[in-house]
């Protein structure tokens, strides 16, 4: 097999975009449903549809683990390898981020007339869950908001480590197959929250395909190079179908994502050379950190703030914009004390290990 580096330098942008997008959308999470002042209006309207910035990871995430499978395959490493690989670059800094968090709900409780007792898990499922991201399995709640796609991206490496096994003990078709069969299946699923890692595994496939189309155009290998991208046309057009009936799917709009990103795979190195735009690559090697603490650190800012300050008064943008400034220093600090090290570490360990 010739190799084929898989590096998308640019998507470490559009994970900056997502993560800031989403915080956008956190931060007027309250006042969505009231009228503000027409400047802050306007800066409403950008963040309202901010949810979307989850579906532009789950498509990162699709073409990312697909080529980091690429490299595992040329290897020749197993599925459990994949997993140990997954579990250790996620878990570590999301169980450090969790007890931040927790630790930041009990010192603030006084201060947000909240009773100690309701800063902190009251039962053991809710510990159990949430420590470990089986919160629909055990019926309780997420601790924080932002952890229900996280149990999503679990389930991703789920299915990714069992398609695994069967390309390597059965036949690759089969194992493309059936990953594309549930794509087309999962469409289709009704919203519960434990069948999530099932129902957007079809956003997930649209960033694998992104991943085989420019694989092909590699080993210029057009039949499959077209073929992936009707793929993730017919996706996308199936879930504007079901978006349309029951409003009730973003399959539209991960599909038009893939669709983008593909046609800029060619310039990739042209826009990661404009200086201007660094920042968005910044913040997108701090999105994980970012995505972990921007609600509870943000959250306070903004839920303190309100008290004092009319919500239709201009001073609620210097608000949300002190609000964005102490997640973002929050999580900058936190990435280089804590999601930077255990990066360090997991490398090492795999290096140890060859």
């Amino acid at each position: 097999m010739t190799y084929w580096n898989p590096q998308y330098k640019t998507l470490d942008h559009w994970r900056g975009i997502a993560a800031l997008w989403v915080m956008l959308f956190h931060g007027f999470g309250t006042t969505f449903d009231k009228s503000l002042h027409p400047l802050v209006e306007i800066i409403k309207s950008i963040a309202a549809p901010g949810w979307l910035g989850v579906h532009i990871f789950f498509v990162i995430s699709g073409y990312c683990i697909t080529a980091s499978v690429y490299k595992l395959i040329l290897k020749g490493g197993s599925s459990w390898a994949f997993l140990q690989t997954r579990i250790l670059r996620l878990m570590p800094t999301y169980w450090i981020a969790f007890l931040l968090t927790l630790s930041l709900n009990i010192i603030s409780s006084p201060f947000n007339k909240v009773n100690l007792a309701d800063a902190i898990p009251s039962s053991w499922e809710i510990w159990f869950g949430n420590l470990f991201l089986i919160q629909p399995y055990l019926n309780v709640p997420f601790y924080v908001v932002v952890y229900w796609s996280l149990v999503v991206e679990i389930g991703f490496y789920l299915i990714v480590a069992t398609l695994l096994i069967i390309r390597n003990k059965i036949s690759q078709n089969l194992s493309l197959f059936l990953g594309l069969f549930l794509a087309f299946m999962a469409i289709f699923m009704p919203h519960d929250s434990k069948l999530g890692w099932i129902r957007y595994w079809s956003e997930f496939v649209c960033g694998s395909l992104v991943f085989t189309a420019l694989f092909a155009k590699h080993k210029n290998h057009t039949y499959h190079q077209n073929l992936s991208i009707t793929l993730i046309m017919i996706l996308g057009a199936t879930g504007a179908w079901i978006h349309l009936i029951h409003d009730q799917n973003q399959l539209w709009f991960s599909s038009i994502f893939a669709i983008i990103i593909y046609l800029l795979y060619g310039f990739d190195n042209i826009i990661n050379s404009i200086n201007l735009i660094n920042w968005l690559k910044y913040f997108g090697l701090i999105s994980y950190s970012l995505y972990l603490l921007h609600v509870p650190f943000q959250g306070r800012v903004v839920n303190l703030g309100t008290r004092f300050i009319p919500v239709d008064s201009i001073m609620i943008l210097v608000l949300q914009v002190l609000g964005w400034a102490v997640a973002i220093t929050i999580s900058i600090i936190f990435f280089k004390l804590v999601e930077k090290p255990l990066n360090n570490w997991r490398y090492q360990q795999r290096i140890a290990k060859l």
